[in-house]
């Protein structure tokens, strides 16, 4: 069902230890920090520590401005530009680029991946030469419907001594319409290889997107698309 043949033409040799056969795809998400310091520590002469928990490669470019929250690897030649936001546990594979205002939070970039203006990135896997338009926005959570009565249920318990009520677990709706549960309260996408992703596109929590895919501008996105798939485009551009 998600055979990793249908994302990834390769995956990053640092990576690959971390995409079991017998495990979900999104696997590495819950294993972000012990894979950065795993792969730092299998080579630490490739990588230098600009500040406590972030390492960069060699011939990275880091502008100035960027605010860090680590853990987070940045590959070789990457480019990290004023105004971008690391949240903690970040990788960043080799030739990328992340850009101003770009927002990234437990994620991780395989090689040759643009996410350059407004974007952000949550709780997802970008495949090699994956591409975001300015402005797209990867979301990793659900929606809360009847807020009032989950507000009201969390300071009930807080008064009560109890924890607070469990976030939704997201869900992927598979072409078929059958659902498959990730068990992850936080999860946005896996976007495989060569994706084209238009401006302004909301990518909504559990979306899945096979290798080489086209997303136009300007659409709000989610489930789980082969590859080939169409979409509808949200622009009518006038007869000339």
């Amino acid at each position: 069902m998600f055979d990793r043949s249908l994302f990834f033409e390769h995956i990053p040799i640092v990576l690959a230890p971390w995409f079991p056969d017998d495990k979900p795809i999104w696997f590495i998400l819950g294993h972000i920090k012990d894979a950065i310091y795993a792969i730092v520590n299998s080579c630490p002469e490739e990588y230098d520590e600009i500040r406590d928990g972030v390492f960069v490669g060699v011939n990275a470019k880091i502008d100035n401005h960027i605010e860090f929250y680590g853990p987070a690897l940045i590959g070789k030649n990457s480019e990290i530009r004023h105004g971008a936001f690391f949240r903690e546990n970040v990788i960043i594979g080799d030739n990328c680029v992340v850009g101003n205002s770009t927002e990234l939070k437990n994620s991780v970039l395989f090689d040759n991946v643009e996410a350059p203006h407004f974007n952000y990135i949550g709780d997802s896997i970008l495949g090699n030469y994956a591409h975001l338009g300015a402005g797209v926005k990867i979301s990793n959570v659900l929606l809360v419907k009847n807020k009032k009565e989950k507000v009201e249920e969390a300071q009930k318990n807080i008064t009560d001594g109890k924890n607070s009520p469990e976030r939704k677990k997201i869900k992927i709706k598979m072409p078929d319409g059958e659902w498959v549960n990730t068990e992850l309260a936080k999860f946005g996408a896996i976007i495989g290889d060569y994706a084209e992703i238009g401006v302004n596109t909301t990518i909504n929590p559990g979306t899945v997107l096979e290798m080489n895919m086209f997303v136009p501008s300007s659409l709000s996105i989610g489930g789980y698309f082969r590859a080939g798939y169409v979409f509808p485009r949200s622009i009518i551009y006038a007869s000339v």
